[in-house]
């Protein structure tokens, strides 16, 4: 892939991205949105630390990466409305040439706040990190709802816009996609939101068109869940459905509550549900204590990435775009094992498919033993095998090592041939085919199968 290529939905088959030229982009994604506490620690400490993250995803296969600009590292107008920072421009732009040095396409979040009010208990809840509140407009509009009607509020949001445009933002294929809010159902109704995400989403199309353009929801884990991805399937030119979904054992929704692989792959069942022939991303994924609390204690336990594998490979063959991109990227969790080989090994699995041209249709099955999440193609069936035994309580809170699966079979299909991907090995084998079945080889959490026509 060649970073001089913008990157689009693909007009051979919806469900998929593909550069300019036709050929299939497959994301491998990963959030890196922001330096925690990075107001105190010097300038080059952070973009450092964004080389290393940026560096070691990439070698190891990664090639999309999800940025917030509203932090106060990248906030082109921090301190007063209607001037800009050079320095955070500069900021952006070290990450678009780092992003173009290294082959990874980027995902900019404009905004994220949720008050206009000084920081209030968002300050407590999640110290070090981004700060929830914008007392910049306070002048201007006394609370959210103001803000997202105030005209003189949308001008400024849209000036920042001009200002990342004039400064070649908008002509970097390295930059795919700009995500008007984070998780915006957060601050404000459906009634309210709908109009300010339409006039956005026109203004941001003239001022980026060679990008996407799109709005984004929190996680679907409650019961307005449903209505509020319904209103996301309906907003007018949003670019393709993306969902945000965690481990949470207080989730409204049963599903919420794990195993994460079918928790992951259910987001994209219902995304792609609610609307057809766009790519369906997991942009959000990981593990929290009770409603989202804290991060789970599962991450300190994890050492060997179980979490991080379901939820990469799940959303891929529950028919997602790509895999799903996961949060608490630093010392919370992939950092602090450095857990990077796990990218490469989902792009080891997948090496040599093209889902566009295989015109892929999920399906999903199961065995006593085993979930199958199944991608039926043209030319080939995948299958990705994950063992129901393995659960994160008996490997990670009782520390009980991982059982061989032995003695499993699945229908060939009448395949010709049956290739075997071992990811927590790195290893291939071939699986002998015995009158409509395939004979699977002894495995451990999960196989990737290919059943070749």
């Amino acid at each position: 892939m060649s970073i001089d290529k913008f990157v689009d939905i693909s007009r051979e088959n919806g469900h998929y991205f593909a550069n300019r030229d036709g050929s299939t982009y497959l994301p491998i994604g990963l959030n890196l949105c922001f330096y925690r506490n990075s107001e105190n620690v010097p300038e080059e400490t952070v973009l450092e630390t964004y080389r290393r993250w940026f560096t070691n995803f990439a070698a190891n296969g990664g090639n999309f990466v999800r940025i917030w600009l509203g932090v106060p590292f990248f906030d082109i107008m921090p301190d007063k409305l209607g001037e800009f920072s050079e320095k955070n421009l500069s900021h952006i732009r070290f990450i678009i040439e780092l992003a173009e040095k290294l082959n990874i396409k980027l995902k900019f979040t404009f905004e994220h706040f949720r008050r206009v009010e000084e920081a209030g208990r968002d300050a407590e809840l999640f110290p070090g990190a981004a700060n929830f509140n914008k007392p910049i407009y306070a002048g201007i509009a006394s609370n959210i709802r103001e803000y997202l009607k105030s005209p003189e509020c949308r001008e400024y949001y849209l000036l920042k816009a001009r200002k990342m445009a004039e400064a070649g933002f908008g002509d970097s294929p390295a930059v795919i996609a700009w995500e008007l809010w984070n998780e915006i159902n957060c601050i404000g109704g459906i009634d309210i939101i709908r109009e300010w995400s339409d006039f956005m989403i026109a203004e941001l199309k003239k001022i980026f068109p060679k990008q996407m353009i799109l709005q984004n929801l929190g996680s679907f884990s409650g019961p307005m869940g449903y209505l509020w991805y319904d209103y996301l399937a309906s907003v007018k030119d949003n670019a393709f459905m993306q969902a945000h979904r965690y481990l949470d054992p207080a989730g409204h929704l049963d599903i919420c509550h794990g195993p994460l692989d079918i928790s992951s792959a259910d987001a994209i069942r219902e995304l792609r549900d609610r609307r057809q022939n766009v790519p369906a991303i997991l942009a959000e994924v990981g593990a929290t204590e009770a409603n989202h609390s804290s991060a789970s204690h599962y991450y300190a336990l994890d050492s060997r990435g179980t979490l991080l594998h379901d939820a990469l490979f799940a959303p891929f063959f529950a028919g997602s775009a790509g895999c799903g991109q996961f949060w608490h990227w630093d010392y919370m969790y992939i950092e602090r094992h450095d857990l990077y080989w796990h990218f490469k090994r989902f792009a080891n699995a997948l090496e040599g498919v093209d889902p566009v041209k295989e015109d892929f249709k999920p399906f999903h099955t199961a065995s006593r033993r085993l979930r199958i999440y199944g991608l039926r193609g043209k030319s080939m069936i995948l299958l990705w095998c994950r063992d129901k035994e393995n659960t994160y309580e008996k490997e990670l809170d009782r520390c009980q090592p991982p059982q061989s699966v032995t003695g499993e079979i699945v229908n060939s299909e009448d395949a010709k041939e049956c290739i075997c991907y071992f990811p927590w090995e790195d290893t291939h084998a071939t699986a002998k085919i015995d009158h409509g079945w395939a004979i699977l080889p002894e495995f451990k959490r999960s196989l990737v199968v290919k059943l070749l026509k």
